[in-house]
């Protein structure tokens, strides 16, 4: 078995993709009602997913590492991805009950993850040697997780920002764990010259999209007639703000519908606020769609696309609808400030006023044929997944620390 590794690792590179949002119990399983086997072998509409297939169309091999209540061990999916499940402590279950502060405090925020992280370290490094990774790549560097692990792992970290909230992160050991990465991948331009504060490895690399499968379903336009307006969203009204749609709806002609695409612990609640605004005959709860055909039609069949987060890293459905030509409305925060060019690419409205938010929303209706074709440009232009991917992997392949020399490698070949 130790032969096979060897042989793996004169041919390529392999990186751990570390995801940090708990347990796939607690999110892929309560919050999506996904199952080991569904989310192995049909669930793909995820960041991780994309950076798996992209990092393999590069010669880079991928394994996604994900803390796991109930699974462990390595498995590969029917189109040959690989997905490692960490075991937590045991004592976790019982640990993770305890009623900390909310999340929404940093000391809930610290404690929890702290508690998360050290269930399942043990785990992870015991993993990293056996798959005999290269290097660590982490969800979030603004994460508890990142903190500890840029401490106790030997080889490369690469952090990235996938909407994570500074807000809530303790800054004095930030200053201490962020410096310590090879680097540190900020989605915005606001958020590198944030990072650059902490660290000089920070580098400016947005998310990309397929441009060729997230396309419009004929030149032009894609954006029909019908009065309505999608968003796509996990249902967490704090950081998304979907209640905001709910009662901007109320501002608008009575043609108006909106679909919901997403779940999550805020979906009840929406529901219920739908019922409270007597709008609930114009709402569509569509539920999670992992199809990214079925997500594809949706975009290009709506009227026009909304997003009114309160805070975001750069949203990849953001990136797919206006790739799709969406005509589209999002808040003006920083996370829109390069890919939503007031008035040219979409429209962008205040955070937490519904009213304006309708009125933007008539405002791209009335100019969609010209706000869908400017913002499909800018995507080609900046936001390509094949532009993404490779100056990624050349990154990653110019770490100086790697286990593996690449550069002898590419010479050997």
């Amino acid at each position: 078995m130790n032969l096979t590794r060897q042989i793996i690792k004169k041919n390529q590179l392999t990186v751990a993709i570390l995801l940090v949002s708990g347990t796939f119990e607690q999110f892929y399983s309560k919050t999506l009602g996904l199952d080991k086997n569904s989310y192995l072998n049909k669930y793909r509409n995820d960041w991780s997913w994309d950076y798996t297939k992209g990092l393999k169309d590069e010669k880079i091999e991928p394994i996604i590492y994900i803390a796991s209540q109930k699974y462990q061990g390595i498995n590969e999916t029917k189109d040959g991805f690989k997905v490692r499940f960490l075991p937590l402590k045991p004592w976790y279950q019982w640990l993770s009950k305890i009623r900390f502060p909310p999340k929404r405090f940093k000391i809930g925020t610290y404690c929890q993850s702290l508690i998360n992280i050290m269930a399942y370290q043990n785990s992870l490094l015991s993993a990293l040697k056996e798959d005999n990774i290269d290097l660590l790549y982490i969800q979030e560097y603004w994460s508890t997780h990142f903190d500890v692990l840029i401490n106790n792992v030997e080889i490369p970290i690469i952090g990235v920002d996938q909407g994570g909230n500074d807000s809530l992160a303790i800054k004095s050991h930030k200053q201490k764990s962020l410096p310590k990465a090879y680097k540190l991948q900020c989605q915005t331009l606001e958020e590198l010259e944030k990072v650059k504060n902490y660290s000089e490895n920070a580098v400016f690399l947005p998310n990309g999209v397929d441009t060729d499968f997230y396309c419009p379903l004929f030149s032009g336009n894609s954006c029909d007639n019908s009065n309505t307006i999608l968003t796509v969203a996990r249902a967490d009204d704090r950081q998304k703000r979907t209640s905001d749609l709910l009662k901007a709806l109320q501002h608008l002609p009575t043609s108006w519908s909106l679909q919901i695409a997403g779940v999550g612990k805020d979906l009840e609640y929406l529901q219920d606020l739908a019922c409270k605004l007597n709008i609930s005959e114009r709402v569509y709860f569509l539920g999670f769609i992992g199809d990214k055909s079925e997500l594809r039609k949706k975009y290009r069949q709506c009227s026009v696309f909304a997003l009114p987060s309160a805070w975001e890293g750069l949203p990849l459905a953001a990136l797919e609808a206006m790739s799709c030509g969406c005509a589209i409305v999002t808040t003006d925060i920083t996370a829109f400030d390069d890919i939503v060019i007031q008035e040219k690419t979409g429209i962008k409205v205040p955070v937490g006023e519904p009213f304006a938010l309708a009125q933007g929303i008539l405002k791209c209706y009335e100019n969609r044929e010209f706000l869908s074709k400017e913002a499909r440009q800018i995507i080609i232009n900046s936001y390509s997944k094949h532009k993404l991917f490779s100056q990624l992997a050349e990154i990653i392949k110019s770490c100086p620390n790697l286990k593996t020399d690449f550069a002898t490698l590419s010479t050997q070949r």
